[in-house]
């Protein structure tokens, strides 16, 4: 018995083919933002000690994806968000040597679905013990967030989401700096 394939039967194998690899690589898309983006700020541990006397935040926005640009949450968008909200807490924002940094970073799926990873770091100036003479910027506190949401949601998402993780750096804050 000889199996006979048409051309038809071929192309309809190869496209489910090269669609189980685009779903492969989707997901390996998102394990990958997960280990790369996530991982490090959870390593850092929030730890509130670490605000204890802090007298301000500049607030600097890193890294946009182009697809976050491209549906409407732009630098200027996520420094108005920040600044806001520290500035109802009556936490000091300016020229402070403090900097709060906010990245968002996206991964886009063929359909409409969108997995977002957003993250706010604190970083200060430390000194290594064993020299005096060597100060480096380093994250001193971190939180962050991974959310899959669809396109047309991103916008509220990211504003939600960026306001729950100001809340803890609020809360964190406070609850070293009682004064």
């Amino acid at each position: 018995m000889q199996n006979v394939w048409s051309m038809e039967d071929l192309g309809r194998s190869g496209m489910r083919k090269q669609k189980n690899r685009r779903e492969k690589v989707w997901q390996g898309v998102v394990v990958a933002l997960c280990l790369f983006s996530v991982c490090p700020a959870w390593g850092e541990s929030a730890d509130a000690t670490t605000l204890s006397g802090i007298d301000g935040f500049r607030i600097e926005i890193g890294t946009i994806s182009k697809t976050a640009l491209e549906l409407g949450i732009d630098e200027s968008r996520l420094q108005i968000l920040t600044r806001e909200r520290l500035r109802r807490d009556s936490l000091s924002v300016g020229d402070f040597p403090t900097v709060l940094t906010v990245s968002l970073r996206t991964v886009e799926h063929p359909t409409a679905v969108l997995a977002y990873c957003l993250e706010v770091e604190v970083r200060q100036v430390v000194h290594i013990t064993r020299t005096s003479q060597i100060h480096l910027l380093a994250p001193t506190w971190a939180d962050g967030t991974l959310t899959m949401v669809t396109r047309t949601s991103l916008v509220r998402s990211v504003e939600g989401a960026l306001t729950g993780l100001l809340d803890e750096l609020v809360r964190d804050y406070r609850l070293v700096n009682q004064n």
